[in-house]
């Protein structure tokens, strides 16, 4: 483990296991960074090490990320150290990216390489539906039948069907060939569409998100091409690897495979995309993958009050059977717990999680409009802003009552549409859904309808299963229970001060483990204590 001078000076107060991620100089690396546990300011941190090390040229270094805004993100604050550092420069070489850009960095000066040509379009989601409509006569019509016998009747619904379906198949690595053999008329039926989507994406001149990774892939499966793009890299670090897909996967080892210096940054326990295709296995197997690796756990939170962190530690290791009967397999959770980095006084002492019981939806939302009036009106958070209330879903269905509720009580709200994250709003609660949760936090979460029924998670993944081009490592009688446990994980994870459960009627058995400690509102003094400015500290 070596460490520049410099690092010491602009990251005062790493731990000992953020050190040894940032000293960390070569071959694969696997970092199991847990909710609050500083892993972006160890992946920063790292990528400036090397530059100061003199190990990479800023050329050779790629940070990969989840998503554009943590792209974004990572890049002001690496620009920023590497100005701290008198490295200003430096920060323009390194490429931090998204693996969908990267993907298109890729193809695009090789577009000819699979079919397409110079210049092609790049789709997103609207651009993608809007050529599934357009194209519906000659992509479905042949299979309209068998699609119609599935609900796929209207125009607008087949298109979103379709594309939901299209972007799994790519994201499985399946081979609509292999897909349109299947004895199954539906799995039948959604290769031959998917290869007539393709010769028309091909004719168009055009690529959508999905196909993006399929077909950079295709330029990587050439050896001297994959020789020639990956060996301008010579370190890979990738965030959020438990939400990475079977497609992504190939791509990255494709890229890591010149040097060896993979470093993956993840947590198994918010592994919460599998509807999208993530396989959190990508994580859970990377030591069997990368034999030698290293292995680091950033355990320590440095996020949330320890009474949070506590709760919902001990909640998560009895939330499923996460026991794996193959004594040669992975496990299905990794062996660890997570701390406080303040366990004493760092924080003022009183209940930090809390439950809110209704007799009915209406009881429900009363209690909760009392809960947070009293927190706004004792100074115990400055303005509404600082809350939010995350659900499994934002349909109407499900957080109308909630906003209703209250905002007839006098508490301003804003619901956040499914797909679209924004600023915080000053003044108003947030209502979002637990997956766009994933990666922020505020001073209070309410985590709603404990009560409710959770809808299926991944029927699309249990319908193609049988053709994925990876092993199926977790039991499928399991799956539900290992979704639900993680996404409520990540719900409670959120909460940096305080953490109110709630629901209408009695909870769901399997929340039991958190709730029946909970002191329940409003018998609870939440009051700010004298010694600090807000109770939330």
């Amino acid at each position: 483990m070596t460490i520049a001078t410099t690092i010491d000076r602009l990251y005062p107060g790493l731990d000992a296991r953020q050190r040894e991620v940032v000293g960390h100089t070569e071959g694969p690396l696997l970092v199991i960074a847990g909710p609050g546990s500083g892993k972006t300011r160890c992946i920063e941190a790292r990528a400036l090490n090397l530059l100061l090390l003199e190990r990479v040229r800023p050329g050779e270094l790629l940070l990969c990320t989840f998503g554009r805004d943590a792209a974004q993100e990572l890049r002001r604050r690496f620009a920023a150290a590497s100005f701290a550092c008198g490295r200003a420069g430096a920060h323009s070489g390194v490429r931090i990216t998204t693996i969908h850009s990267l993907c298109h960095r890729i193809l695009l000066p090789r577009a000819g390489l699979v079919g397409l040509r110079d210049g092609y379009e790049l789709l997103d989601e609207q651009d993608q539906r809007r050529l599934l409509r357009e194209g519906s006569g000659r992509i479905l019509g042949p299979d309209r039948d068998v699609l119609s016998a599935r609900g796929w009747r209207d125009e607008a619904h087949a298109a979103g069907e379709a594309a939901r379906h299209f972007d799994r198949i790519c994201d499985e690595f399946i081979d609509p060939q292999d897909l349109a053999g299947s004895e199954r008329p539906f799995a039948a039926a959604l290769g031959r569409c998917l290869r007539r989507y393709r010769q028309v994406l091909l004719e168009r001149n055009a690529v959508d998100y999905a196909h993006l990774q399929v077909w950079a892939h295709r330029v990587l499966e050439d050896e001297g091409m994959a020789g020639e793009i990956a060996g301008g890299v010579r370190h890979l670090m990738v965030d959020e690897f438990q939400d990475t897909s079977h497609t992504q996967l190939r791509i990255l080892e494709r890229l890591a495979g010149v040097h060896g210096n993979l470093v993956a940054v993840g947590d198994e326990d918010q592994a919460i995309y599998r509807f999208r295709g993530a396989s959190v296995a990508n994580l859970l197997e990377f030591p069997r993958w990368f034999p030698g690796c290293r292995a680091v756990e950033l355990g320590t939170n440095y996020r949330s009050h320890p009474g949070i962190v506590a709760a919902y530690g001990a909640w998560m290791d009895t939330a499923a059977d996460w026991s794996n009967p193959d004594p040669e397999g992975s496990p299905f959770r990794f062996r660890k717990k997570i701390i406080a980095a303040h366990r004493t006084g760092g924080h003022a002492e009183y209940p930090s999680v809390i439950a809110v019981l209704g007799k009915d939806p209406q009881d429900e939302c009363r209690q909760l409009a009392d809960l947070l009036r009293f927190l706004r009106s004792n100074g115990v958070i400055a303005d509404y802003g600082q809350a939010a209330l995350l659900l499994h879903s934002v349909m109407d269905a499900v957080s109308g009552p909630y906003v209703d509720g209250l905002g007839a009580a006098g508490i301003p709200v804003r619901c956040e549409p499914a797909g679209h994250t924004g600023e915080r709003s000053a003044g108003e609660v947030l209502v979002t859904t637990i997956h766009q949760a994933k990666g922020r936090e505020w001073d209070v979460v309410i985590a709603g309808s404990m009560a409710g029924r959770i809808r299926d998670s991944d029927r699309m993944g249990r319908e193609l299963a049988g053709h994925f081009n990876r092993p199926v490592t977790e039991p499928a009688g399991r799956i539900e229970e290992f979704d639900l446990a993680r996404r409520h994980y990540v719900a409670f994870s959120r909460a940096r001060g305080l953490l109110a459960l709630t629901a209408s009627g009695a909870p769901q058995e399997r929340f039991s483990a958190i709730w029946k400690d909970a002191p329940r509102w409003p018998g609870v003094d939440l009051a700010p204590c004298p010694d600090s400015d807000s109770a939330l500290q």
